[in-house]
């Protein structure tokens, strides 16, 4: 019967019912906390300790700088075609049925005949004059990049 009275009285077992009547209420209701105010999060500090951030993309952070370097241009080959443009010394030129033709002193103590558009190991001759040669300098950049110089030399200097 004490079971049918408590639910009549609107579902409520008892002890809530003496709750609200007034008097006190039992300690397991009590022990219930309080609504806390939602936590603001200002965001997480990471202490590296020589450690990489591992949320952080390292391919952003390339440096730009090491992509535009001098490519090695290995061995040089014999003769006049592994000689440097400034390595060697302009001695004269010669005009014949071919066309103009600069006389140049390599490095190995040997005198080479060039034509315009010859090769040496970093550039080509672009123009022969009747007192200077126009040489072009090739610099050949990681990126794929050719940077040209010109470089004239003067007959009498």
């Amino acid at each position: 019967m004490a079971l049918l009275a408590s639910w009549a009285a609107g579902g409520q077992p008892q002890d809530n019912r003496a709750s609200s009547e007034g008097k006190t209420a039992p300690a397991v209701e009590s022990a219930r906390p309080a609504v806390e105010s939602p936590t603001v999060y200002r965001g997480a500090r990471y202490e590296p300790s020589n450690r990489r951030d591992p949320f952080l993309n390292p391919l952003l952070f390339k440096k730009k700088e090491d992509v535009d370097e001098e490519v090695q241009r290995g061995n040089p080959p014999p003769g006049i075609a592994g000689m440097k443009i400034n390595d060697v010394e302009l001695l004269g030129f010669s005009i014949g049925p071919e066309g103009k033709t600069a006389v140049f002193k390599g490095t190995d103590k040997r005198v080479y005949f060039l034509h315009e558009g010859d090769r040496m190991f970093d550039g080509y001759v672009k123009v022969i004059n009747l007192d200077s040669v126009q040489l072009i300098h090739e610099t050949k950049m990681q990126s794929g990049k050719v940077l040209t110089q010109d470089v004239t030399k003067l007959l009498r200097t």
